[in-house]
């Protein structure tokens, strides 16, 4: 496993556990010297921490302005972590906030309020156990310099284990060192449900400084394993139904740009639903492509539908809402698609650096066209 990155600070919900004691809740990624002052000071007591980390029950506030009673509970002092266990466990089916507040203790710790709301579900009105529902790159032979993961999950989930909980494993099941970027903060889209796993850009780009010393991370011809543990949590205080491991082998490695002009159209019927289909002689980038094409008509106008990308994003599929009817239609490609390297419409993504600047704007995009009769 990786060594620790410390990100920003965030609040995390700790479901109860056999190895971790009754339900809690963190505020992780504390700087030091926050963690030094709570630790060391004088002042240091309950009333204290009480008035920085509080957990209450959740509701609107009431015409009177009542404040709403603190949780009764003990704090616990962790290396860059502060934690909260109430005194009798957390009822279920009962929403709590949990509100982190620095200023009270001056404009040098002070940062940015934090506030989490969490709810432990009875079995009755739990939604099912979390799984991992896909992994991409789909397919189980991807290129040597391999960009990036998208792990989907079946409900949304809380920040906070993606270090400890993701790997990359070689093929006698042991972690690669330094093979996965961590960011400072995971990279989850809105709903919560999708994260995106880096592998180091520093090791794939040639001629930087991780590359020349380490190399890549993956080895043409070798195979590994991206494991999940299933420590992950869910917005409902949850491990995942069981861990999850995508087994691959790397071949070789892709560079050059995207070629919209090398893709293959095939219109639909007039008159139908039936799906428009462009395939790509490259896998590209499953997220992307969810959203860097669209279909316009010859006037312009956006035209609305669904999108599948399968064949192991080698092919996209768009359906339109409302029937196809006779004309010109344009095919919009975004400059921010990529592909499963990052390579993207102007080459690329470990091409050299160029002598002075090197802006890419809007123009970079690109359009196909075809037309119904």
């Amino acid at each position: 496993m990786n060594s620790p990155v410390l990100s920003e600070p965030m609040l995390r919900f700790n479901p109860a556990s056999l190895r971790h004691g009754p339900a809690s809740v963190s505020a992780c990624s504390l700087s030091q010297e926050l963690v030094a002052f709570l630790g060391y000071s004088a002042l240091t007591s309950a009333l204290l921490l009480k008035s920085i980390f509080r957990v209450t029950v959740a509701h609107a506030p009431s015409p009177q302005g009542d404040t709403v009673p603190a949780v009764s509970g003990r704090y616990f002092l962790l290396e860059h972590e502060l934690q909260f266990v109430p005194h009798f466990p957390f009822d279920r089916d009962v929403k709590y906030c949990a509100v982190f507040d620095t200023r009270p203790l001056g404009a040098f710790l002070a940062r940015e309020s934090l506030s989490l709301e969490f709810t432990i579900r009875s079995e009755q009105n739990a939604p099912g156990l979390t799984e991992i529902t896909n992994i991409f790159p789909s397919c189980d032979l991807l290129p040597e310099n391999l960009l990036r993961f998208y792990a989907c999950f079946s409900n949304p989930m809380q920040r906070g284990r993606a270090l400890e909980e993701i790997s990359l494993l070689d093929s006698r099941g042991q972690p690669l060192a330094d093979a996965l970027y961590r960011p400072p903060v995971e990279l989850w889209d809105r709903t919560m449900r999708r994260l995106t796993v880096l592998l180091d850009p520093g090791r794939l780009k040639r001629w930087v400084g991780p590359n020349v010393a380490l190399g890549p991370p993956l080895k043409v011809g070798l195979e590994y394993t991206l494991e999940i543990g299933s420590g992950m949590i869910d917005i409902n205080g949850r491990p995942l139904r069981e861990p999850f491991r995508k087994y691959f082998i790397a071949g070789d490695p892709v560079r050059g740009r995207i070629s919209p002009e090398h893709w293959k159209i095939m219109p639909p019927l007039t008159g139908s639903r039936e799906a428009l289909v462009l395939t790509f002689p490259e896998r590209l980038d499953w997220a992307l492509l969810l959203q860097m094409i669209a279909i316009r008509s010859a006037d312009g106008s956006r035209i609305g539908g669904e999108v599948l990308v399968d064949d192991c994003e080698r092919r996209w599929n768009f359906k339109p809402s409302t029937p196809w009817v006779a004309g010109k239609y344009q095919i919009s490609v975004g400059s921010s698609l990529e592909d499963v390297c990052g390579n993207n419409l102007t080459g690329a993504f470990d091409r050299p650096l160029l002598n002075g600047p090197n802006v890419i704007g809007d123009e970079s995009a690109s359009s196909l066209t075809f037309e119904l009769i």
